[in-house]
């Protein structure tokens, strides 16, 4: 599985960022970010850990560890 990031994710994740940074500095944001980075992109070995999503049909829902945040993924053959 390899992960492809679209530009609404992209713009999504610079939204978040931003909001951080303004809220709590530069420093938490880098940690938002490794932390919502890592998991999205830990998941090629592993794509059945996350749940199937009944928000999105054909797509799965990793809830993010510790943050309030649902990513949607869809799966293509390679």
């Amino acid at each position: 599985m390899r992960i492809v990031w679209t530009d609404e994710a992209l713009d999504d994740l610079e939204e978040i960022l931003a909001y951080y940074y303004v809220q709590a500095g530069p420093r938490i944001a880098g940690s938002i970010e490794r932390r919502i980075v890592e998991q999205i992109e830990g998941l090629p070995p592993f794509p059945e850990r996350i749940r199937k999503s009944a928000r999105v049909p054909d797509a799965r829902e990793l809830v993010v560890n510790k943050l309030p945040y649902v990513v949607f993924l869809t799966h293509s053959p390679d």
